[in-house]
């Protein structure tokens, strides 16, 4: 298949994780006893990072890095492409029905292996090609971290197989996994692309490969923020103290360097590319405070002892910060045309974000003073149902765009 089918096979993967989340919220609002509970979170967790992020994050490296190759270099990738789809959808209905079984254990190997050999792929194809981008350090960065993450998966396949019940090693492990799969292989991903555009722009940023080693350093102890319920020596505490600071500094810094080549930037920019990349940074910019917030043990024991807190921080990062540059950077580079449909459909998404924060929020702060929020669970249901309009929406725009040019 050709980048622009893969891209709307992919945005249709996003129309299944709102729906799952939909149906996940529904079965906690009413009763649906014909799902487990368990296995819905499993298969719409495991979905969206393998189906939705990954998939697309694979598509867009291997395109960026095709074309400083060949034109056509990019169909080498058909075949690692169609097996993460395959392997994402065995995923989504192998965990829906059993959780962790012999299957859904299988098809998260898989998803391991498959992460091989793309970084094993893509990585020679950096190192081969003639015209070198900024962005490929970011990239290498990238591919790094998301090997690292796979150890926590395969911990956690085998903590579930052998039923290990040490909730401390279950979190930790989890934790694990996903920090290096936020923070690590996603955010370097996108700070990749973002390079691209930045290149294509002939935007410079002074001393950013200093950038990268410092931000790509401090990600490594930064995982240990998940962990400060745990009895850490002083000595790693003040590592993990350190390297939350640098994490904000450095972002801080990227941003003044990058407001001098803003305003030529934001001047080539459709509106509903402007809006999605801004929110995604304003989204990243909330992320890193919070991050420097958590190393006060207070506030870290609050915010890991609320579930609501945890899973608003999770989307903050999936939905606010990622899945928002994805559908920006699609649409500046011009693989998602700016119609009337596609706009309507972004701003329901939008929207469906900010109010699913603001609830997650509001349903903690009221746990932490022991008030149960009435029709809270109703509401997120709803909210959820809207980010499901708002994908079906930016899924049909993509569908009437195909059905034109074919006329």
């Amino acid at each position: 298949m050709n980048l622009k089918k893969w891209i709307s096979v992919t945005v249709f993967s996003l129309l299944l994780v709102a729906a799952l989340g939909v149906l996940l919220r529904y079965k906690i609002a009413f009763s649906l006893p014909v799902i487990n509970q368990k296995y819905l979170q499993h298969s719409h967790s495991h979905f969206a990072m393998c189906g939705w992020l990954t998939q697309m994050l694979m598509i867009l490296l291997s395109n960026a890095v095709s074309k400083a190759i060949s034109s056509d270099h990019f169909k080498k990738y058909n075949f690692i492409l169609f097996a993460n789809l395959i392997i994402s959808y065995g995923m989504l209905v192998s965990f829906l029905f059993q959780g962790y079984g012999a299957i859904s254990i299988l098809f998260s190997t898989l998803s391991v292996l498959a992460v091989y050999y793309f970084a094993i792929q893509l990585w020679g194809d950096m190192n081969r090609a003639p015209l070198i981008l900024l962005s490929f350090i970011w990239f290498k960065g990238a591919l790094i971290f998301s090997v690292l993450s796979t150890f926590g998966v395969m911990m956690l396949a085998y903590l579930m197989a052998t039923k290990n019940i040490n909730i401390n090693i279950q979190q930790a492990t989890t934790y694990f996994y996903l920090h290096f799969q936020y923070n690590g292989w996603f955010i370097f991903a996108c700070l990749g692309l973002l390079m691209n555009v930045l290149q294509s722009q002939n935007i410079q940023i002074k001393n950013i490969q200093k950038f990268f080693w410092i931000y790509a350093i401090a990600c490594i102890p930064a995982y240990f923020l998940s962990t400060l319920w745990l009895p850490l020596p002083l000595w790693l505490y003040i590592i993990v103290v350190i390297s939350a600071i640098t994490l904000l500094g450095g972002w801080i810094w990227f941003f003044i360097q990058l407001r001098k080549g803003l305003i030529s930037f934001l001047y080539q920019t459709p509106k509903i590319a402007k809006w999605l990349l801004g929110l995604s940074a304003l989204a990243f910019t909330i992320k890193v405070i919070l991050q420097a917030g958590s190393v006060v043990p207070s506030l870290n024991n609050l915010a890991f002892g609320y579930r609501p807190i945890v899973i608003g921080y999770l989307h903050l990062v999936f939905l606010g910060v990622v899945s928002l540059f994805i559908l920006g950077y699609l649409t500046y580079i011009g693989y998602l045309k700016v119609t009337k449909t596609l706009s309507i459909g972004v701003v329901v998404f939008i929207i469906g974000i900010i109010l699913n924060e603001l609830a997650l929020m509001l349903q903690g702060v009221t746990a932490m003073v022991y008030y149960n929020l009435p029709l809270i669970n109703e509401a997120l249901m709803g909210i959820t149902g809207l980010m499901l309009v708002g994908t079906l929406v930016i899924n049909l725009a993509i569908q009437q765009n195909k059905s034109i040019k074919n006329r």
